[in-house]
Order: C-alpha cells, then structure tokens, then sequence
C-alpha cells in the first residue's frame, strides 16, 4: 500500500506500516539529490535530442568523437551520480535537482543533428543540445494518475 506524496513535512508525520515515502531526497556518499524520474514513483522517460554542432554536415561518427560517447557522457550527466562519480562532484548545494534516478530509466530516444550557426570564431567543439523529455508511469498508482496515457 502506498500513500500519495503531497503530505506534510516527513518530521511531523510517522508513516504506518507498509507505507513509504515516495520523493523523498536521495543520497550519495553523503549529498541529497532530488531526481524527478525515478522508481519509487514507477517513472521512466523518453527523451528527444537536437544535437546542434559545429561541424560539417555528416561527420557527426568521425569528427570530435563517435555519437555513442557523446550519448553516453550525456546521459551520465543527465542522472545522479554514482558513488563511484563522487570524486568529481563539486557542487555544494543541496539537494540537487537532476532529471533522473539512474539512466536506465531512459526507455526511448531519438537523435536528431543539425549545423550550430555561430560565430565564425567559436570553439569548434561547441554544441547545443534541445532535448524533449516525455515522462510517463510504467505501474498506475494513485500518485501518477495524471502521467498514464500518451
């Protein structure tokens, strides 16, 4: 059995049996992060990615390294770090907000690539990314109601 989420602060409330606390702050070595999708709400996410460079058009798999790495490094930071990942953490606030759990909560996604128009100057290794991300429950429960269906 599992209660809704929207309650008062978890230190005036002693949850009964069975029962627990589906957003609270997650750890790692010691800091809080909130992720949005995560298992105890039965989340997953498709994400739907514009990947602008400055490259020339196709060369996305030869040029500044194969899209799997890019994906990859992407991903990683797009979900909470693993306490192996701890020593490169330098953020201090708390908690931090990230988009997902752990990134084998991404069950979709698409890679779209297009030319980034920008200062004829810049860094070539500059990119900008667009990403949709459509959030959807993978178990109906009574707190994600209102992410069932398409």
């Amino acid at each position: 059995m599992e209660q809704h989420h929207d309650v008062p602060e978890p230190s005036e409330i002693r949850l009964p049996r069975g029962y627990r606390r589906l957003c609270d702050p997650l750890e790692v070595s010691g800091k809080k992060f909130l992720p949005l999708v995560r298992q105890s709400l039965s989340l997953v996410c498709k994400l739907d990615i514009l990947f602008l460079r400055k490259e020339e058009p196709g060369g996305i798999i030869t040029q500044s390294g194969d899209i799997d790495n890019r994906l990859k490094t992407l991903f990683d930071g797009l979900r909470m770090p693993t306490p192996d990942d701890m020593h490169l953490w330098k953020e201090d606030a708390e908690p931090f907000y990230c988009l997902l759990e752990s990134d084998a909560l991404i069950t979709d996604f698409g890679v779209r690539t297009g030319r980034l128009l920008t200062n004829p100057n810049a860094d070539s290794a500059e990119v900008r990314l667009i990403i949709d991300v459509t959030i959807r429950a993978i178990h109906v429960r009574s707190y994600n109601l209102p992410l069932i269906g398409d």
